[in-house]
């Protein structure tokens, strides 16, 4: 269940999306915290912040995923612990829409599990990019921080694996690579000069390593990349219906 957030749907459909997603077992995934603006207003029409008002809704009862929280602090950090809820942290769009950088050390040091995500291609990315999340992740903290050291490659890779599998509370079935989870992987090469010389891996995932030099993928044991091509999709198709979507939306604007 994915209502945008709480300054965009009425109380009543937070409570039914809650209610709906407690019913078949899935997390419900919002918006949350993004912007001062949306702090400030929530804050003037509720007497609190976005994430007390949804714990008050109810909302945060069940398994919760909330992206992007750049505006907590540590009472709203603190319900978002007892809440067992999860984070997302979108560096990129936070950078491009001037949001604002969230605490992620912070968030971590509380026990909050807190992943990556892309936010997508519509205007506030414009790529699904993971290598370049687990970058700017961990070179943002260490310029807000004043420290070289905060937020240290293993622990941005953890956020795009196992950390993000915890905040979704699917940390049984994905994440790393055991004996009884998913069979979810990727093969990377190495033989671009990007790639030249390694000394961490995690240093060179992290902060060498692009997403073109991934060369297969796998999910759920099933091979959708093979040797850069895609099995799965048609990309000429793909690129001529964007395309025509494109058309379409400069059709729109220019009418407007």
């Amino acid at each position: 269940m994915a209502p945008h957030a709480l300054y965009t749907n009425s109380d009543e459909t937070l409570k039914a999306c809650r209610a709906l997603a407690n019913m078949h077992g899935v997390p419900l995934l919002i918006h949350l915290a993004e912007t001062r603006r949306e702090l400030e207003e929530t804050r003037e029409r509720r007497g609190m912040s976005p994430v007390a008002a949804l714990a008050a809704l109810g909302v945060l009862d069940g398994r919760t995923l909330g992206a992007h929280s750049v505006w907590v602090d540590a009472e709203d950090l603190r319900i978002l612990k007892e809440k067992g809820a999860g984070l997302a942290h979108c560096p990129s769009s936070n950078m491009k829409l001037s949001s604002g950088v969230a605490p992620v050390v912070k968030i971590l040091e509380t026990g909050i599990p807190m992943g990556l995500g892309p936010d997508g291609p519509a205007g506030s990315n414009n790529d699904f990019n993971m290598f370049e999340e687990m970058d700017l992740a961990a070179k943002l903290q260490k310029v807000i921080a004043g420290d070289p050291l905060a937020l240290p490659a293993q622990k941005a890779f953890e956020m795009a694996t196992i950390l993000g599998a915890r905040a979704l509370g699917m940390e049984r079935d994905i994440g790393s690579l055991e004996a009884g989870k998913r069979a979810d992987l990727i093969a990377i090469s190495l033989e671009g000069a990007n790639a030249v010389p390694m000394y961490n891996v995690y240093s060179q995932l992290v902060y060498t390593l692009k997403g073109s030099d991934v060369t297969d993928v796998v999910v759920n044991g099933r091979v959708i990349v093979k040797d850069r091509r895609s099995l799965t999709l048609d990309a000429a198709a793909i690129r001529a219906k964007a395309l025509e979507y494109a058309a379409r939306v400069r059709s729109s604007l220019s009418s407007n």
